[in-house]
């Protein structure tokens, strides 16, 4: 009976196929090996008027301010059956603020919006997607199916 000592190259095999994979798959998570990204907005791309189509219309202005308009979202409350979430109302905010988080790889940008909106200081997370010609934001509405898409207009 031959041992695997006789056939060297199998060992070497056997120590290759894990080795490959995990260098090809470092090397797509760091965007080395694949694809490259799409060129994802910037803060200065996301300054503008932007609208959900339902009525909402969201507004980001290059100091840091935003103006919302119509825009729905959930808000927190505490209710006598223990839920979290009460019903989805409308926003309309004069003195709200706006900051974006670029995350690296670019996965996810994130604009931070903050109002008051509802009790108190509310900070909103809402996603950016499309290219720096055309940005669009993505908030949710009803935890957590139900999205809104701010188009700039």
């Amino acid at each position: 009976m031959r041992s695997w000592r006789s056939k060297p190259w199998l060992l070497w095999a056997l120590l290759m196929v894990p080795a490959a994979a995990t260098i090809a798959g470092i090397g797509t998570y760091t965007r080395v090996l694949g694809p490259e990204d799409a060129p994802r907005p910037s803060r200065a791309d996301l300054v503008g008027r932007y609208e959900d189509g339902d009525g909402g219309v969201v507004t980001l202005k290059a100091d840091g301010k935003v103006a919302l308009s119509g825009v729905k979202y959930m808000f927190e409350v505490t209710k006598e059956d223990g839920s979290g979430y009460g019903f989805p109302k409308r926003c309309h905010d004069q003195d709200a603020s706006w900051t974006f988080t670029e995350s690296r790889p670019r996965w996810s940008h994130v604009v931070s919006v903050g109002t008051d909106c509802g009790v108190g200081m509310n900070w909103m997370q809402w996603d950016v997607i499309g290219t720096p010609s055309e940005p669009q934001i993505v908030y949710w509405v009803d935890a957590p199916f139900d999205s809104r898409v701010l188009t700039r207009r």
